[in-house]
């Protein structure tokens, strides 16, 4: 959907009737360009007005507006005061952009509950998150729903995070409590200490949390849960407690707020790029009740254009703050620039994903660029060439196929993969999963992976070999070798010679001198957009995990622990071995020696061989 061509006049429905909502306002000034906003953002606003048009016109659409409510946590937000300066908030546009979409959609089915029971909200570090989150926390800790037994968790990753969110919590409700909910105070009777604050009559809570110190045996069922820093979890477990709590909770909701991060294995990107795939597609139907606002700059590159810098920095439309600010992160961007450490402006203050491992093979952004949509190349009857990672029984097989094909003119290849996963060592699917940070179960659901059926979770050669048999027939692929790393894998190359006898089946030895040239070749293409791939989970895990290294020959690839899945890529780099070079004329085929008659024979044979001969 090309927002560029985006005619508002076809919202001038919702643009009169919630003409006074600052939602509606925020929307139309981003769509209308006189608000800066990168792709994500433009696109929740056009959400936003669209989503307003359906409450008429969608009769399957179950959700509705209620712009009081969004005016009314406005207006308790002018209650608390800054921390430094002690004045009362004046939330900016964005916030109330962010307050009024959380507490002004409803849904009416039952009786006070809200439409977004999920939301992921991130920008950069130092724009007001929690300022949010406090206006938020404490509103509904004091009027939320449902009027009894509030459940509000206030949490984040580890106890140093959680603590700084709860105090600042804490530190608001004190100044409340003591000016003007004084009369609320003493009708209430608020306690509060350092672990958490409490409404006795009603039975309402709010708790500081962390992943660090949460018991094992759960932390307890939560109508509202605040998550900050999501980009510091490693692993869903404990946002799994806090969310399978709330599933038969009608006003149940999680707010996850955060700033990006470089954990490329971690839920918050794995959710950002889930989301962020469904609002490029335009396909918001698909997830009605979550809420997902991303501000961040566009590219990589935007980190040399200041003027850019309010995609990522919503705060700077106050132009006062945008002055004070943008000095300061130039001199900040020039340090770590300087110092070699320029990934930690684009993740911190640009709020994108980088790839922080040291020599890492490719950045998020290269990676993410590489990724096109399945329906856009068809595999059937191609010209292929094959790259296969052989296992030992307890670990993955990949299977890469390299198509090289002409764009307009242009050289490229895509590459597709298919991944036999055993689970024998970790015991479970569902364990290897969590070790590796990969969901194979999902990934098995479309059509990139096998899960190993065997009862005792190995890998069977057999079964890859059929496999591969039935997918070349199934997709009549035009076979134009097949490349392999020569360990453990002699009978099942004899076993393919015989089936295929007239596929050419290339040994690749795994050393740095053979390998450099596809490693590089592989790196350069992706960058160039040369070289594209599908969304496969376990193809864009592993080039997110590897790591070059190398010697005065050139590099390879590796990787920084041994759970750190690389296999798929090892297997693309067999596979462009050769492959790299279909476009030239040049081969990486060695030209066997000319055969004597002789070769194999003894001294005696060969004097028996001459003494038969006849002239």
């Amino acid at each position: 959907m090309d927002l560029s061509k985006i005619d508002l006049k076809q919202f001038d429905d919702v643009i009169t009737q919630y003409a006074d909502d600052p939602t509606v306002a925020y929307a139309v000034s981003v769509l209308m360009g006189k608000k800066m906003a990168g792709d994500l953002i433009q696109r929740a606003s056009y959400r936003q007005l669209k989503d307003l048009q359906r409450v008429d016109n969608d009769p399957d659409f179950p959700y509705t507006y209620n712009p009081k409510r969004t005016q009314q946590i406005i207006e308790f937000s002018t209650l608390l005061r800054d921390p430094d300066s002690r004045e009362p908030f004046v939330l900016s546009p964005y916030q109330m952009f962010i307050v009024g979409l959380l507490e002004g959609w409803v849904d009416p089915r039952v009786e006070g509950a809200k439409r977004f029971d999920r939301a992921i909200i991130s920008m950069s570090r130092a724009n007001g998150k929690t300022t949010i989150m406090s206006v938020l926390a404490l509103y509904n800790f004091l009027f939320g729903r449902p009027v009894a037994n509030r459940q509000i968790a206030v949490a984040s990753a580890d106890t140093s995070h959680a603590e700084a969110l709860y105090g600042y919590m804490r530190q608001q409700w004190g100044a409340l409590k003591t000016g003007p909910f004084k009369a609320l105070q003493k009708r209430l009777c608020v306690e509060d200490n350092k672990v958490h604050m409490l409404i006795p009559s009603q039975s309402t809570v709010m708790r500081k949390l962390s992943a660090q110190s949460a018991p094992s045996d759960g932390v307890g069922h939560f109508s509202l849960a605040f998550i900050d820093e999501l980009h510091l979890f490693k692993d869903r477990s404990f946002i799994n407690s806090i969310t399978s709590g709330q599933a038969f909770m009608p006003y149940s909701q999680i707010i996850f707020i955060s700033t990006a991060g470089v954990d490329l294995l971690g839920p918050m990107y794995q959710d950002y790029k889930r989301f962020n795939k469904i609002f490029t597609e335009g396909n918001y139907s698909s997830i009605d009740n979550i809420l997902f606002l991303f501000w961040q700059q566009d590219s990589d590159d935007e980190i040399d254009d200041p003027a850019l810098w309010i995609k990522s920095n919503p705060l700077f439309e106050l132009e006062s703050m945008r002055k004070s600010a943008t000095t300061k992160l130039i001199s900040e961007r020039n340090e770590l620039r300087s110092t070699g450490k320029i990934n930690d402006f684009i993740t911190k203050n640009m709020n994108r994903f980088v790839n922080a491992k040291d020599d890492a093979f490719l950045t998020a952004q290269q990676i993410e660029n590489a990724i096109i949509p399945t329906e856009d190349f068809d595999i059937n009857g191609r010209k292929v060439f094959i790259g296969m990672d052989f296992s030992a029984v307890n670990d993955d097989f990949s299977v890469a196929f390299v198509f090289p094909y002409m764009n307009n003119g242009v050289h490229k290849f895509h590459l597709y993969s298919h991944h036999f996963i055993p689970w024998e060592k970790a015991g479970s699917i569902a364990n290897k999963s969590k070790q590796d940070g990969i969901n194979y179960e999902h990934s098995e659901q479309l059509g990139f992976s096998t899960i190993s059926t065997d009862p005792y979770g190995q890998i069977n050669q057999e079964q890859v070999f059929w496999w591969l048999n039935e997918f070349i027939e199934l997709h009549q692929l035009d076979v134009q070798a097949l490349l392999y790393d020569a360990w453990n894998s002699l009978s099942f190359i004899e076993k393919l010679d015989t089936v295929f006898p007239e596929i050419m089946t290339i040994p690749v030895k795994q050393t740095i001198p053979k390998l450099y040239e596809p490693t590089k070749f592989l790196r350069t293409n992706i960058i160039r957009g040369q070289i594209t791939t599908f969304d496969d989970e376990v193809l864009i895990i592993g080039l997110s995990n590897a790591v070059t290294v190398g010697n005065p020959s050139g590099y390879k690839i590796d990787k920084n622990k041994n759970t750190a899945k690389i296999d798929a890529v090892d297997a693309v780099v067999d596979a462009l071995f050769e492959g790299m070079y279909y476009f030239d004329n040049f081969t990486n085929v060695e030209t066997p020696k000319k055969k004597s008659m002789f070769d194999g024979m003894s001294p005696e044979q060969i004097d028996e061989y001459y003494q038969n001969i006849t002239f």
